[in-house]
C-alpha cells in the first residue's frame, strides 16, 4: 500500500512540477528590460538554420519524431555552448569596472530594474531553464518505465504539452537573448552571440555522427550564420556604444555616473545654493 502510495505521489511530482516549471521558465523569458531588433534578427536567422538543417538532414529515423530530436540535440548542443559563454562573459562584465561599482553589476546578474517591475537577470534564468530541463528530461524518461498502459498514455498528455513548448519556445527565445543577458546589460547579448555561434559550429562538427548534413551544406549554412551575427552583434554594439552603454558603461543608467555630480563640489562638499 505504501508502494503504490509513495509512487503516485512521485507521479504527482513529476506532473505538477514539470507544469509549474515550464510556466515560470516561459514567463522569465518573457519579462525582458528591452527587446531589440536586433535580437530579432538573431532569433530568426538561429531558427532558420537549426529547423532546415534539422528537418533535411534528422536522425537516422525518419518522419516527425526523427526530426523533433534533431532539433533537441541541435538546440541543447547551443544551450551548452550559451550557458558556458554566459558564465565567462558574466565574470568579464563584473570585473571589467572599478571594485566599487562591482556589487550593483554583481546583483543585476539575478534580478533587474526595468521600467516600472523587476525582472530575472540572466543567471537567474540561466538557472531556472538548467532546473527546468532536469525536471521535464526526469518525467519523459518516466513515461516508459510505467508498466501500466494507461498510466503511461495519461502520463503522455500530460507531460508532453508542456515539454514540447518548453524544448521549441525557450531554446528559441535564448538563441536570440541569451537567456536575456539585457537585463542585466543591453551590449552582454551582442557580445555573447559569435561566441555561441563559433561554439555552437564546433560541437555540430563532433555531432555530425548524430545528425548526418553533408558537409557541403553544413560548412555554408554554419560560416553565413555566423558571418550574419558577427554583423548583427558590431552594428548593435556600435549603436550602443553611441548612446552611452558600452560595456564598461552603466546600464541602468545609460552613461558612468558623472565624477563631479551637479550637486557637489569638487572636494565632495555640498556646492552652496
Amino acid at each position: 500500500m505504501l508502494g503504490v502510495l509513495g509512487a503516485f505521489v512521485l507521479w504527482v511530482i513529476q506532473i505538477v512540477g514539470t507544469w509549474v516549471l515550464v510556466g515560470l521558465t516561459v514567463m522569465a523569458l518573457f519579462l525582458r528590460t528591452s527587446f531589440s531588433l536586433f535580437t530579432l534578427a538573431r532569433t530568426i536567422v538561429t531558427a532558420a538554420v537549426v529547423l532546415t538543417l534539422a528537418y533535411r538532414y534528422g536522425l537516422a529515423t525518419d518522419g516527425f519524431f526523427g526530426w523533433v530530436d534533431a532539433v533537441i540535440v541541435k538546440y541543447g548542443l547551443m544551450a551548452i555552448v550559451t550557458s558556458i559563454v554566459l558564465v565567462v562573459l558574466a565574470g568579464v562584465y563584473v570585473l571589467v569596472v572599478p571594485p566599487g561599482r562591482r556589487r550593483p553589476r554583481l546583483v543585476r546578474l539575478f534580478l533587474s530594474n526595468g521600467e516600472g517591475f523587476t525582472a530575472p537577470g540572466p543567471l537567474s534564468i540561466l538557472a531556472l531553464a538548467g532546473a527546468t530541463t532536469g525536471v521535464v528530461a526526469w518525467s519523459m524518461n518516466a513515461i516508459e518505465e510505467y508498466d501500466n498502459a494507461f498510466v503511461s498514455l495519461v502520463t503522455a498528455i500530460l507531460i508532453l504539452l508542456p515539454a514540447g513548448i518548453f524544448l521549441f519556445l525557450a531554446p528559441l527565445s535564448v538563441a536570440g537573448t541569451i537567456f536575456n543577458a539585457a537585463n542585466a546589460h543591453p551590449a552582454l547579448p551582442s557580445l555573447a552571440a559569435p561566441f555561441v555561434t563559433v561554439g555552437a559550429i564546433v560541437l555540430d562538427r563532433f555531432s555530425g555522427k548524430i545528425i548526418a548534413t553533408p558537409d557541403s551544406l553544413k560548412d555554408p549554412f554554419a560560416l553565413t550564420g555566423l558571418l550574419i551575427t558577427v554583423m548583427l552583434s558590431a552594428i548593435e554594439l556600435v549603436r550602443l556604444r553611441g548612446r552611452g552603454q558600452g560595456l564598461t558603461q552603466d546600464a541602468e543608467a545609460g552613461m558612468e555616473p558623472s565624477p563631479n555630480p551637479i550637486d557637489e563640489t569638487e572636494s565632495g562638499a555640498p556646492a552652496p545654493r
